[in-house]
């Protein structure tokens, strides 16, 4: 996972923003106003990813196979906490983010995600850090606890379901002062409530301005009942 940036919140375009929930039957919940449950579709998932696409020139091309059953659809905001040793530029350091938008089977979500990026040799590399390094008390307070260090990004409903990713991959690339674009491969590797039980992989899409850390993004994944 090693990445080059043409400036330092380039880096932070891991989103992750992180990501992901199921279409699995549940037990069934209070009635909600209908823009609390709207889950996203494919076509409009598809669409976004295809918006992103057009607005980065294509620097990834389609990059979809397979059977989706789980989408999301978010607005983020990244921003920058300097490590051990920082002296300026882009690293060492974290980049822990937050989004918001629609989530299969939960509707209007959350998501909290976290990343370190140091440099190894002249090349900035960036690997998932513990999502609870940086929002430990927010993520208690929706009642999500005893969360693995690998898990990296969280995915959340007011209800307090929840959909844990560890990051496998992340490429970003640069295409001008004020647009960066990123592509992430993810593992689901568990969750609370609806999504306990549930494992699966997933890719996520997105573009965001690298001068202030905002910016979209699109997932998709295939979960499954890991008994």
């Amino acid at each position: 996972m090693k990445i080059k940036f043409l400036k330092p919140l380039a880096l932070a375009a891991f989103l992750v923003a992180a990501l992901w929930s199921c279409s699995e039957s549940v037990d069934q919940e209070p009635v909600l106003d209908a823009q609390e449950v709207a889950d996203p579709t494919y076509d409009q998932a598809l669409a976004l990813w295809q918006e992103l696409d057009q607005e980065a020139g294509s620097p990834f091309g389609l990059r979809l196979s397979g059977n989706f059953n789980y989408f999301e659809i978010f607005q983020n905001q990244l921003t920058f906490i300097p490590g051990e040793g920082y002296v300026g530029g882009p690293a060492p350091g974290f980049y822990p983010g937050t989004g918001e938008g629609l989530a299969t089977r939960m509707g209007r979500a959350n998501s909290f995600l976290n990343q370190f990026a140091f440099f190894e040799g002249s090349e900035l590399v960036t690997i998932g850090a513990p999502v609870t390094g940086v929002f430990g008390a927010e993520l208690e307070a929706l009642g999500i606890t005893n969360v693995p260090d690998e898990v990296s990004s969280i995915t959340v409903d007011k209800r307090g379901n929840s959909i844990w990713f560890k990051n496998l991959k992340n490429t970003v690339t640069p295409v001008s002062e004020t647009l960066s674009s990123f592509i992430a491969e993810v593992e689901i590797v568990g969750g609370t409530g609806r999504f306990a039980n549930l494992k699966g992989t997933g890719v996520v899409r997105g573009n965001f301005n690298p001068t202030n850390g905002q910016g979209r993004s699109v997932a998709m994944a295939t979960l499954k009942n890991k008994k």
